[in-house]
């Protein structure tokens, strides 16, 4: 415990302190650590940041091909510019008329930057963005904010909002403009506000089921003939009527079709396909009901 104390006491005494804005400053295992930081060159320890050049001109600042010299800028291979160099060597990169460069980019008068809130203005600046006023509408690019305007740095920014309804089986999504829509997920019916899984029975009711296929927001009626249960002892034989009814006989009538005891009523229910298999078509593909 107390060498661990002086070894904290001792290394909290190390200053690692660079004095450089372009460096992060740290003590690791003892020794100082300074990182350089993204978007910066260290030259003859001073920092530049991307796109700086030398005095003459000649050189740039380029961190992606070195961040600790000058990179060659005697050609500077921007189509806005006309490279030459001046008696005393200096390179120089004359701005052509109708262009800024901003970023060591070119960019055609007029041209909108992507954010919506700055333009190329050659008549107020050649070299940086010209920004909107505070208050022009704009687009963030994100759907879920409203009211998008710009702001004093240039930038777009919108009223967040939120679309979830708390329903599990539903995509809430957001038009941009402070509206929502939903999705029901694929393989889900919302009926009633519940979520009912894809080929799942009502509850209390064997003859309607969801049927993603055939409707997402309603019971879809079982095929005519499908077994099913009315709860009456007296009736051993129930089958749906295709109608989400499930209607009970004392005799099968897929096995006496001329002496059928109907106690709801005559078998006016029951299709021509008595004596066929019963079929259950589902998005082009047929499969026979088995019992």
């Amino acid at each position: 415990m107390l060498y661990l104390a002086f070894y904290l006491l001792y290394f909290s005494r190390i200053d690692c302190n660079d004095n450089l804005d372009c460096t992060e400053d740290s003590v690791i295992n003892g020794s100082c650590s300074n990182i350089l930081k993204d978007g910066f060159c260290l030259i003859d320890n001073i920092c530049y940041k991307v796109y700086e050049t030398s005095e003459d001109g000649c050189g740039i600042c380029l961190p992606t091909k070195n961040q600790y010299m000058w990179s060659d800028n005697q050609n500077d291979d921007l189509e806005c510019t006309d490279d030459n160099k001046d008696r005393s060597g200096k390179c120089l990169h004359s701005l052509k008329k109708g262009f800024c460069l901003i970023e060591h980019r070119c960019i055609i008068d007029g041209t909108e930057d992507t954010n919506g809130c700055r333009k190329c203005d050659v008549s107020k600046n050649q070299y940086a963005w010209t920004i909107y006023e505070v208050g022009t509408p704009c687009n963030d690019g994100e759907n879920c904010t409203k009211n998008d305007v710009c702001n004093a740095d240039g930038e777009c920014r919108g009223e967040q909002y939120n679309c979830e309804d708390d329903i599990p089986c539903t995509m809430n999504l957001c038009d941009g403009l402070g509206g929502c829509y939903s999705k029901i997920m694929n393989n889900y019916c919302l009926i009633e506000g519940q979520c009912i899984e894809d080929l799942s029975i009502e509850p209390g009711n064997d003859c309607k089921y969801c049927n993603v296929l055939s409707d997402q927001i309603q019971w879809t009626n079982v095929v005519n003939g499908t077994k099913c249960d009315d709860k009456d002892p007296s009736t051993p034989y129930d089958y749906c009527n295709g109608k989400g009814e499930c209607i009970g006989y004392r005799t099968d009538p897929f096995l006496d079709a001329g002496n059928m005891d109907n106690d709801t009523g005559p078998l006016d229910s029951i299709s021509d396909s008595i004596e066929k298999d019963l079929d259950i078509e589902r998005e082009g593909c047929s499969c026979t009901a088995v019992y």
